[in-house]
């Protein structure tokens, strides 16, 4: 009889065990985490705050996991409209979208002045010795080929005219002039950079010669409309990877050296310059923004639009109250 009510107890003791380990909160497994599609124009500075925040684990913590999704502009405007991927990294080609009328709208500002420059033959000593040559851009009307437009304006050449654009994939410029199918392409800094050290020439850096916003984050309308949690959180995570980038230098330059392949010597030449092209808090005032996207679709073609009409900051001041 002793035996069988110790046998009982232990019995008992191992269920109650069991239920209270039942009742006890979960850790998220990762199988728990919320799969978000986000597209973009490949590994650059300009969108260096997206890698911090998965890198780092601010995503993690908003219990999303984010996939990137390599396009290019034209791919990427259909693709977002469509709902085939939840958000664009690429705010510049946005804010030309939302222009012409698509169902797009950018919630979160991530850069105020560009993240590149153009880079040429080492023959080459001036922009107007383009004239009649080839220029790399990754995607048509896309933020790069709207800035190789103010650059090539600025040094007396018609950006219309002049020159031939060619559309070319991030990591493929550098062996594309090498080669001499290239004459000259825009090439974001750490890209640029390891042109330099292959024995290409940085001539522009276009941060030099205007503003631009060009990284952030827009989704579809009907997104907006329907999943704002989950836009708040993928808010929340980036914007945690905005104040990281200013407040921890190290390792933001981790970071950088391991999603743009950089040693530490490039990570923080390249940190100091574009440090201060990001925005603080993922908006602009309207003061500076109008200028610069007013600009910006003028060189695509687009006038007569207000551009606060292209944003929705609506989410994004919820968040930072």
């Amino acid at each position: 009889m002793v035996s069988v009510s110790r046998s009982r107890i232990r019995i008992a003791a191992i269920l109650f065990a069991l239920q209270a380990a039942l009742l006890l909160p979960q850790p998220r497994s990762a199988a728990a985490l919320e799969d978000v599609l986000v597209s973009y124009a490949g590994p650059t500075v300009t969108f260096l705050p997206a890698e911090v925040a998965r890198e780092r684990g601010f995503l993690r913590e908003q219990n999303l996991d984010m996939k990137l999704l390599l396009t290019r502009s034209e791919a990427d405007r259909a693709a977002l409209v469509s709902g085939s991927v939840d958000y664009t990294l690429r705010a510049g080609s946005s804010f030309l979208s939302a222009a012409r009328g698509l169902p797009v709208k950018i919630v979160l500002l991530g850069t105020m002045r560009p993240f590149w420059g153009l880079v040429v033959r080492p023959e080459i000593k001036s922009v107007s010795e383009l004239k009649g040559k080839s220029v790399g851009v990754p995607g048509l009307l896309g933020a790069q080929q709207i800035s190789a437009k103010v650059i090539l304006k600025h040094y007396g050449l018609d950006p219309d005219k002049d020159v031939v654009y060619r559309v070319v994939d991030t990591g493929t410029r550098i062996a594309a002039i090498l080669s001499g199918s290239l004459d000259s392409s825009m090439m974001d800094y750490g890209e640029a950079f390891r042109a330099k050290k292959a024995g290409l020439k940085f001539l522009v850096n276009a941060a030099d010669l205007h503003g631009l916003i060009a990284g952030g984050l827009a989704v579809n309308t009907t997104k907006l409309k329907e999943q704002p949690d989950q836009i708040r959180r993928m808010l929340k995570a980036m914007l945690r990877a905005l104040r990281y980038i200013q407040e921890n230098p190290e390792g933001t330059q981790q970071v950088m050296m391991n999603w743009l392949k950089l040693d530490r010597e490039m990570a923080a030449d390249i940190y100091q310059m574009a440090k201060n092209n990001y925005t603080k808090n993922g908006m602009v005032e309207e003061s500076a923004m109008n200028p610069l996207v007013t600009s910006m679709l003028a060189e695509a073609g687009v006038k007569n639009v207000t551009p606060t009409q292209l944003v929705d900051f609506t989410l994004l001041r919820e968040v930072l109250k």
